[in-house]
């Protein structure tokens, strides 16, 4: 179930924590005694502290002997002040049920794979319909992506610590490669599913993915530019494609060691660093790469010309 808090309230609750039945929350909103509620359709509707500070202190009043009027009179101030004040519940609660989807979502999804988890047991373990779920994430697919965010935060106490506590960008490195195979770990088709939706260009979900990738990246991207000694390899690198690059050659590593016993993880890492430490080297001038570019520059730009355009169709119809 959603967590219990004070902000915001339904009408059931609002009348458990209260113990004023909603007939009379209804009276009293009509004759302006409380404040409205603040609605998201047409039969949901949220309270916050402020209908049960008063809802409280118009009980004690009455319990003295005052009329409604003059409970109006005496909360007037109190009335006003808190419409005026009034945060959006709306926008609350719905960020509240989202975060609550995404953490069972993320659970169920680790514990039983996207094709055993179903959408009935994630909407039982939040206490929701499945047309609410799907006012959030239009499809158990997008869904699914979602959940990626909540595996880095799930991992992120286990590395800001070590990546904190060091200056050195390699071992950082080392310590976001261990990120990587827990994330794999916790949902094994996750990265390949999000993989196929990154590169669809019709794809729905593609931002979804690019928004995840951009946050995950971002903090090598800064690291690996301080690198950079000025005049080194002048031109050749971009820092944003060098860091999209190592992390695909590890995943793409460790997509060749998931087929047999050939190579352990410690192989891939070893080998996934060696090459970061080699791309470090040229970034700080160690190794000059001037020359051999020189020699290919032309062979480049005379295969990047030839590559066919468009990503989804071609003149001979439909791909396939």
């Amino acid at each position: 179930m959603l967590g219990a808090t004070m902000q915001p309230l339904n009408i059931a609750e609002l009348e458990r924590v209260t113990g004023v039945g909603r007939t009379t929350i209804h009276h009293y909103i009509r004759i302006g005694l409380l404040p409205p509620a603040q609605k998201s359709s047409r039969t949901r509707a949220f309270y916050d502290s402020s209908h049960v500070e008063l809802l409280k202190e118009i009980a004690g009043l009455k319990d003295k002997g005052l009329n409604l009027n003059e409970i109006e009179a005496e909360l007037g101030p109190r009335i006003e002040a808190a419409q005026e004040k009034r945060v959006d519940l709306v926008a609350m609660q719905t960020e509240e049920e989202r975060k609550a989807i995404l953490e069972a979502a993320a659970h169920r999804f680790a514990e039983l794979g996207y094709e055993n988890t179903r959408i009935s047991d994630i909407c039982k373990d939040v206490g929701i319909t499945a047309p609410l779920l799907y006012g959030h994430f239009p499809s158990k697919r997008h869904l699914f992506i979602a959940c990626f965010r909540v595996y880095l935060d799930w991992l992120l106490p286990e590395v800001v610590g070590p990546i904190e506590s060091t200056t050195d960008s390699a071992a950082r490195s080392v310590w976001r490669l261990w990120a990587g195979y827990a994330r794999q770990a916790l949902s094994p088709d996750l990265q390949a599913l999000a993989r196929v939706e990154a590169f669809h260009p019709e794809s729905e979900l593609r931002p979804l993915v690019r928004d995840t990738y951009e946050q995950m990246l971002a903090d090598p991207i800064k690291e690996l530019a301080a690198e950079r000694k000025p005049g080194a390899n002048l031109g050749l690198f971009d820092d944003e494609l060098v860091v999209y690059g190592l992390l695909g050659a590890f995943e793409n590593m460790q997509m060749r060691a998931s087929w047999d016993e050939k190579f352990t993880v410690e192989d891939v890492i070893r080998n996934r660093v060696t090459v970061f430490l080699a791309v470090r080297a040229a970034y700080a001038g160690r190794v000059d790469l001037t020359g051999e570019w020189e020699r290919l520059r032309d062979l480049v730009s005379d295969v990047a010309a030839r590559v066919p355009k468009g990503s989804s169709r071609s003149k001979h119809g439909r791909r396939r």
